[in-house]
């Protein structure tokens, strides 16, 4: 392997026909990943020039007689790039290994930090970079340790509303189970529930690309528009829409239109962290439009959409658990 070419990728210089380079080189033997192990911690020492990180590592290939001398040199190299690693992270490199070849096992000192929004309950997120974000009820949100250094990568499980902090060198990526969504300084609203039959995507303002899982480029929204993908059918629609029907919820209204009556379940039980079992199943593919207000207790809710879905339904409290209701 050309170390030239290992150098530039750490710096995050290299090309994508570059990166594929090394990452198959890296997984064609242990051997090879072990090297490249070292290499990087070498690196991780000596960053400031190429002649030093070759020199650190010609200096590690050469010790090979007496086991102790070898053994003793790894092991205060790891040392020094354990302080390393704490003190600045290791940027692009673990990054990449992580999220295109999932070899998180060979590489644990990556650390990822996640925020949860319980049911019941919405959470405000501050980035490294400035960026804002409203997590809905039931909704978590990854990124990794080396975000401040500008792998701006996050993974979103439920609903949020992202204010993005512009940064043209240092792209902004959300991924979902099914789309990923990249950011030109924008702000825009993302429901992608795992257990929800269709991700939501509506931008407020800015630019917002849809991309596939493959890499692709879907759809490029401008304002206004909701990019709305049925995991059933595998089918992306676009259409203008109301921006408020998609974001009123930061404010504290639950707003649906056209949406089945199982649906609008699903967003009372995170909203108020009850369970819902529809006991009329006729009830739960029929459609319905209005608005909720969270403020208000869940009997008022009920009573207001029981009436307009002519519905009853019975409440048990249960001890340590979610409310349950019955709805018939």
């Amino acid at each position: 392997m050309d170390y030239s070419l290992i150098n530039r990728y750490l710096r995050g210089e290299a090309t994508e026909k570059e990166i594929e380079e090394i990452f198959n080189w890296i997984e064609s033997s242990p051997g090879n990943k072990s090297e490249f192990i070292k290499y990087k911690q070498a690196w991780a020492l000596t960053a400031k020039s190429n002649k030093n990180i070759n020199a650190s590592w010609i200096k590690v290939q050469q010790q090979t007689t007496g086991k102790k001398q070898v053994r003793f040199l790894l092991q205060k190299a790891m040392r020094y790039a354990a302080i390393f690693i704490v003190a600045l992270g290791l940027g692009i490199i673990l990054q990449k290994l992580i999220s295109e070849k999932n070899i998180h096992q060979s590489l644990p000192y990556l650390q990822t930090t996640s925020i949860h929004a319980p049911y019941g309950q919405t959470a405000n997120v501050s980035l490294p970079d400035g960026t804002s974000i409203i997590l809905n009820s039931g909704s978590t949100l990854f990124y990794h340790s080396n975000f401040a250094e500008g792998e701006r990568t996050v993974k979103l499980e439920g609903e949020a509303f992202f204010n993005v902090t512009e940064d043209s060198q240092h792209p902004f990526t959300v991924q979902t189970e099914l789309l990923d969504l990249r950011v030109y300084g924008t702000s825009f609203n993302v429901e992608a529930y795992p257990q929800d039959k269709q991700v939501n995507t509506t931008l407020i303002e800015g630019s917002l690309g849809v991309i596939s899982k493959k890499g692709n480029e879907l759809v490029r929204l401008v304002p206004s528009e909701n990019a709305r993908y049925d995991k059933l059918a595998s089918e992306l629609h676009v259409s203008k829409v109301d921006t408020s029907l998609y974001t009123s919820w930061k404010m504290g209204i639950i707003s649906f239109k056209n949406e089945t009556l199982e649906d609008i379940a699903l967003k009372i039980e995170r909203v108020y962290n009850v369970e819902i079992i529809i006991s009329n199943k006729k009830l739960a593919n029929e459609l319905y439009k209005g608005t909720i207000l969270r403020n208000k207790p869940i009997d008022q809710v009920l009573e207001v959409l029981g009436l307009a879905a002519s519905f009853e339904y019975r409440i048990i409290e249960k001890t340590g658990q979610p409310t349950l209701i019955y709805w018939d």
